[in-house]
């Protein structure tokens, strides 16, 4: 419970960058913006519900992996933002291309549904590319959905995906990457980064777990920086 508790304390900590909270389309969006001029603009579309509570200040106390992560993309020099409701993107794209390209998608668990299922169903007019971290490929009562049910075939944009050799969820194992990535056009670049942790408490899926990369969150985090500039996302000045 200390853990957890000082978990949440952290994600109050973004420094001098302040939210800035508008309504994109039908929901309310918390951006924050580097120090300086912003490199890329990351949309962080967390597991469990996939829906935030964001407080008048743009707050939120989620522990979500993407959400604990987002200091290191400000840190990269990336603009970030994330919206209590995230079923129609759309607008959120667009706003994030008036601050910043590439615009690109970060997904986690259930939010890896949403991440696919946009880009696919967008084309164009979505994300520059997208990371799929611990991707649901299963279905249960509490993962309703899965990333599996998106339509690969229509993804163009460059895929990441980042798995926990230890996650025992029931719904992410590591053999259903495969089948994703078998999916996708021939022409569409992709790559797997595959981590290890073991510290594991009494829910496999839940963020504080290998599921959400509890203990190696600031390694994961430079990977996926590292795979962003990689793909278009430039370094801060």
């Amino acid at each position: 419970m200390r853990r957890f508790a000082a978990a949440l304390a952290a994600l109050a900590l973004l420094g001098a960058n302040a939210p800035a909270v508008e309504r994109l389309g039908g929901t309310r969006a918390a951006i924050v913006l580097p120090d300086g001029p912003p490199g890329a603009s990351i949309v962080l579309l967390p597991g469990g519900s996939t829906r935030l509570k964001i407080g008048p200040d743009g707050d939120t106390e989620s522990g979500n992996f993407v959400i604990r992560i987002r200091q290191a993309f400000l840190d990269a020099g990336f603009a970030i933002v994330y919206v209590e409701d995230p079923s129609n993107l759309a607008p959120v794209v667009a706003r994030m291309r008036r601050i910043a390209r590439p615009v690109i998608y970060v997904g986690t668990s259930n939010g890896t549904a949403v991440a696919a299922r946009s880009a696919a169903a967008l084309g164009s007019d979505g994300p520059d590319a997208i990371v799929l971290t611990s991707t649901v490929t299963g279905i249960s009562g509490q993962y309703p959905y899965s990333a599996a049910s998106a339509d690969f075939s229509r993804i163009a944009v460059p895929v990441l995906f980042v798995h926990n050799r230890n996650d025992d969820c029931r719904v992410s194992p590591p053999a259903g990457i495969a089948g994703l990535i078998a999916r996708l056009p021939s022409t569409t670049p992709v790559a797997r980064i595959d981590v290890s942790s073991d510290r594991t408490p009494n829910d496999p899926c839940g963020p504080f777990s290998p599921h959400g990369y509890l203990g190696i969150e600031g390694d994961v985090a430079a990977a996926i920086v590292a795979w962003m500039r990689a793909h278009g996302a430039q370094a801060s000045p």
